[in-house]
């Protein structure tokens, strides 16, 4: 990712962090923000726990009409 990016993406954080400060009425100063750089990663594991789940549903649906 271009350097350009990083440092927009880190500016666009502190920003969100520094506007939920100034409405955070319960006195805490820890704000989570999403970790935008990693949101391929998080697709990409995303979407294999998906299509796992799709396998298994197709293997648990093969073995009942089996044995129907």
């Amino acid at each position: 990712m271009g350097n350009a990016v990083k440092m927009g993406i880190d500016n666009i954080r502190a920003f969100i962090k520094g506007c939920a400060s100034a409405f955070d009425l319960t006195g805490g100063t820890y704000v989570i923000i999403p970790d935008l750089m990693n949101g391929l990663e998080r697709d990409k594991t995303a979407l294999m726990e998906d299509w796992t789940r799709v396998g298994d549903d197709i293997k648990r649906a093969m073995f009942i009409a089996a044995n129907e």
